[in-house]
């Protein structure tokens, strides 16, 4: 979790003008202030010391689209609910994500699929689509929250949401989406959409761990602790890799992890097995020696690393 709260209440407003227009019971209110409320409860953009309100319903959103995709990157955005959270509860009610870019469909048996509905999806569960925001509620109105990205929008696609047990508000913004360079921003959100999982959404970067993980058994040998030349100690991290699936399956990095009696992990390395790629039921072994191992060792661990840039400094296989 990416985001943080911090607590401003707004300056009173002092509204001098108040410019209400009305479309499909959808309204845009200008205080002259720099702290416009909304009269209706919804989702909305501030700019320019307006708001946009950005929810509706179906046939309205399509109208109102051309406005609402070109928001400038300096763009914040504000919520009005009756049912809006405490202060101390908008963290896990309140969130603004960029939208992603779906790219497969991926099937319980591992095939995968061409995408079956809509490509551009609010992936929730996806921390690193999630915008750092602060939360600010409103002095004078408990049920008004100003939500302001730590840093600058890029161009993209994104989506605001409140969702608590009685409230359930979702909206679709672009910030100067028609400038933006598309095949770049689906590249860097994109994701795979997983038929049946309790994690309907990974990150593409993820497939090849998400596969290794259902499909991969790792049997790990008791460590030993070796002494080697000059009183210098090793320690052997060892075992086998399975394919328990009915297809072929290649083999991640693997990622050991030494931990201290309190849970801690104290050290932790890659390496890979001895075969990139198995067969169904096949296995593949891997070792790697750790030179100098930390004390305090209470448990070894082997999985398969995460995506991403591993630790410096690998052990010797």
């Amino acid at each position: 979790m990416t985001m943080r709260i911090e607590y401003r209440p707004w300056l009173r407003s002092t509204a001098l003008l108040v410019l209400i227009a009305n479309l499909s019971g959808c309204a845009w209110i200008s205080f002259g202030s720099a702290d416009p409320v909304p009269r209706k409860s919804g989702l909305y953009a501030v700019y320019d010391g307006e708001l946009q309100r950005l929810d509706g319903d179906r046939k309205w959103e399509m109208k109102t689209w051309d406005e609402r995709s070109n928001l400038p990157q300096e763009t914040t955005f504000l919520i009005r609910h009756p049912q809006l959270p405490a202060p101390d509860q908008l963290e896990g009610a309140v969130s603004l994500s960029r939208v992603a870019w779906v790219r497969s469909e991926i099937s319980p048996e591992g095939d995968i699929l061409p995408v079956d509905g809509a490509k551009w999806v609010a992936a929730d569960g996806v921390d690193e689509l999630r915008v750092p925001v602060s939360l600010e509620p409103h002095a004078d109105h408990a049920e008004v929250v100003r939500v302001v990205p730590l840093a600058r929008l890029e161009r993209g696609l994104y989506t605001l949401q409140l969702r608590t047990r009685s409230a359930r508000l979702s909206a679709r913004a672009g910030i100067e989406w028609n400038t933006a360079d598309r095949r770049a921003y689906s590249a860097a959100n994109c994701v795979d959409r997983y038929q049946g999982d309790t994690t309907p959404y990974r990150r593409c970067a993820e497939q090849l761990h998400a596969f290794a993980s259902k499909w991969l058994k790792v049997h790990l040998v008791e460590p030993e602790v070796r002494v080697i030349a000059n009183q210098q100690k090793q320690l052997i991290v060892s075992g086998v890799v399975i394919n328990t699936s009915q297809r072929p399956r290649r083999v991640p990095t693997l990622e050991a992890r030494l931990r201290s009696g309190q849970g801690e992990v104290i050290k932790r390395w890659r390496f890979e097995a001895a075969t990139a790629e198995l067969k169904p039921g096949d296995s593949a072994r891997f070792r790697s020696a750790l030179p100098n191992p930390p004390t305090g060792i209470s448990n070894v661990h082997v999985t398969f690393a995460e995506p991403g840039p591993g630790p410096a400094g690998r052990p010797s296989p």
